[in-house]
């Protein structure tokens, strides 16, 4: 199984180069870089990662063409790609509406990104065809939703599951199965989601809880219920506010964590990661990608759940 790290955008590029070094030493095989403009530049980060780690490859994880244009997004991938050949994978979702200034956008963020991804797809296909170049990288559409889902089942080869649940893995397997009795595509599907290891669940991180509050407030009432949730709880999550919060809640509320994220101590993550490992061996699923909350003196832990996995 291919194994992806993402990388804390709050570091600065000295310490991203040392945490992509030692992420590579406990076999790591691909660094995933978020992008946040003018914050963060996954591009720039790749750049020099690049030129810095060896043996180690690089997706950003994830960016987005409303960040860019879909013409800079082309140009960009194509000279990595070319530049370090196999080493380099697009990771393409929605992004930070938050960011985006166009309001048409943000009222159809969904209908917007699908346009930009033909756009970008029709690119390719006239570089092919006008030119004879088959030079551009992999490519991942992240998400969750059934729309996003079906949109990359019918356009790109990797779906980055934005959720480590066993049910949204499954859920998402027989969205593919039924994918595939309508045509030849086949797409790798690529679980992702944060990760924490603690043995103390009341030391949960702040960021985890707002990007698991953030996952589960993107899905629909229909897959939260599918997730087991009461109307009552399904209520509560529609209620959480939008903005990052600045202390992690009491109460049954947490529980969304450790659905669409992992927590826990070493042994309970392996536990919970044995589902993945069966679905890797059965060609299932191609790869897994942790958002680490990064802690300096956990290196040789998660390099154990590393090694489980392989």
């Amino acid at each position: 199984m291919d194994i992806g790290l993402s990388i804390p955008i709050v570091m600065s590029a000295e310490e991203k180069e040392e945490y992509a070094r030692t992420a590579k030493e406990i076999g790591i095989d691909s660094i995933w870089i978020g992008d946040n403009p003018p914050v963060n530049n996954a591009f720039l980060d790749i750049g020099r990662l690049f030129s810095s780690v060896k043996d180690l490859n690089f997706w950003t994880g994830i960016t987005s063409p409303f960040y860019y244009s879909v013409e800079v997004l082309f140009s960009l991938s194509v000279w990595f790609a070319r530049n370090y050949p196999g080493r380099f994978g697009l990771g393409l979702g929605i992004g930070n509406m938050d960011i985006i200034d166009d309001v048409s956008i943000r009222a159809q963020p969904f209908s917007n990104f699908k346009k930009e991804i033909d756009r970008l797809l029709q690119i390719i296909r006239v570089r092919e065809e006008k030119q004879n170049e088959d030079d551009f990288p992999p490519l991942a559409i992240g998400g969750l939703g059934n729309k996003m889902m079906n949109l990359a089942f019918e356009t790109v080869d990797n779906f980055l599951l934005n959720s480590i649940s066993v049910f949204d893995l499954e859920r998402t397997m027989i969205q593919l199965e039924d994918s595939l009795l309508s045509g030849p595509k086949g797409t790798n599907i690529i679980p992702y989601g944060m990760l924490q290891i603690t043995d103390k669940t009341e030391d949960m991180s702040l960021t985890l809880w707002n990007i698991a509050k953030d996952i589960a407030k993107s899905c629909s009432k229909t897959i939260l219920k599918s997730h087991g949730y009461s109307a009552q709880m399904v209520q509560k999550i529609r209620e959480l506010p939008r903005e990052r919060q600045y202390e992690v809640p009491k109460g049954e509320i947490v529980q969304i964590v450790n659905d669409f994220s992992i927590i826990g101590s070493k042994e309970e993550i392996i536990e919970r990661l044995k589902t993945f490992k069966q679905y890797s061996e059965n060609k299932k699923i191609q790869g897994i990608v942790f958002g680490w909350i990064y802690s300096e003196n956990q290196w040789d832990e998660l390099k154990e759940i590393v090694s489980f996995l392989k």
